[in-house]
């Protein structure tokens, strides 16, 4: 440690006792244990050379640090050279990436498909830690809002109606979205793209996701497998079959030939008690990571980020969950 990492330290001291969370998520889980998957993708050894590439778990915690804050890479670069606290998470390094390396190794993670590897670990850690699913899943979705680009989208639509197209630059097209479609629900028109979730009805946790574009419906993506128990879904996935070793808790829905009974309403309410803690990921991403919006343009690319908010959410809700059995065993 050299005199400057140092002071740093001693000068964080302060912002820690002012109730920074980062710590807590800097101990929650096995760090290390990203570092040979992450570096799988790069091929500098001491064989073919090439130049050093930056640290895997550094790497890990920078794109998890991006997704807290809903941060862009330019940002991102910035705060990690300015606060504290980011500082701290990541180990008071010599040096970190500048925003084009953060780019280029999101980019490498999801096309080698290194970030479903990555999502794997963080599962086997939260089994590890006595957190399985036991009683069963709760599957839901919501939508992430991507720019349309009004103004474009206004003149294109004039220009089809005249049989004209209009031509773009590379530069232009760069700042287009590429795969974002439209969506109605409740009378709301959304554009942009759709996470898919299951979430564990006990603790909470995000077990699988699933990003498509905000058009599917809900019920075209399943992510309940045959080991998962119990299935907690809404009325969007009426109708929609489960593995038979799955008991299927799906709310009823009317139609116009037939209404709900009695007891069938009455088991929609007792289900939807249940499932009501499955908006607890989407509330936390959107309103205390300021995520509900994407500024990617590709559907790849919003995947990749999305995984990320949701392994940020899982060591959120981790630590609500170590606090809870600490103050249990007391």
């Amino acid at each position: 440690m050299n005199f400057e990492q140092h002071m740093l330290k001693q000068a964080y001291k302060k912002v820690c006792g002012l109730g920074d969370r980062l710590p807590f998520m800097k101990k929650i889980i096995d760090w290390e244990a990203f570092r040979p998957i992450i570096g799988s993708v790069f091929y500098d050894n001491e064989k073919t050379g090439g130049r050093p590439h930056t640290d895997e778990v550094l790497i890990a915690k920078v794109l998890a640090l991006q997704s807290f804050y809903n941060l862009s890479d330019e940002e991102l670069e910035f705060q990690l050279n300015d606060r504290l606290s980011f500082k701290n998470f990541v180990d008071f390094p010599d040096t970190t990436p500048d925003f084009s390396t953060i780019w280029k190794i999101r980019e490498r993670l999801k096309d080698k498909g290194v970030d479903k590897l990555v999502w794997q670990e963080l599962q086997k850690q939260l089994d590890a830690k006595g957190y399985e699913v036991k009683k069963g899943v709760i599957q839901d979705a919501a939508f992430v809002e991507a720019d349309l680009g009004r103004k474009r989208y206004s003149k294109e639509k004039q220009a089809k109606k005249h049989g004209e197209k209009i031509e773009y630059i590379p530069r232009q097209l760069s700042h287009i979205d590429k795969d974002g479609s439209f969506s109605v629900k409740h009378g709301q028109v959304h554009y942009g793209y759709k996470n898919h979730v299951k979430l564990d009805v006990k603790n909470h946790l995000i077990r699988e996701i699933e990003t498509t574009t905000a058009s599917p419906h809900d019920s075209t993506v399943d992510l309940v497998n045959k080991k998962d128990g119990i299935a907690y879904r809404d009325k969007g996935y009426f109708g929609t079959p489960l593995p038979k070793s799955i008991i299927d808790k799906t709310m009823k829905r009317a139609t116009r030939e037939r209404k709900l009974n009695g007891g069938e309403q009455k088991r929609n309410k007792a289900i939807s008690r249940i499932r009501a803690p499955g908006e607890r990921p989407f509330a936390v991403i959107k309103r205390t990571f300021n995520g509900a919006h994407t500024f990617v343009k590709t559907l790849k690319r919003v995947s990749i980020k999305e995984m990320f908010k949701a392994f940020a959410y899982n060591l959120y809700q981790l630590i609500t969950l170590e606090r809870k059995k600490s103050l249990a065993s007391a």
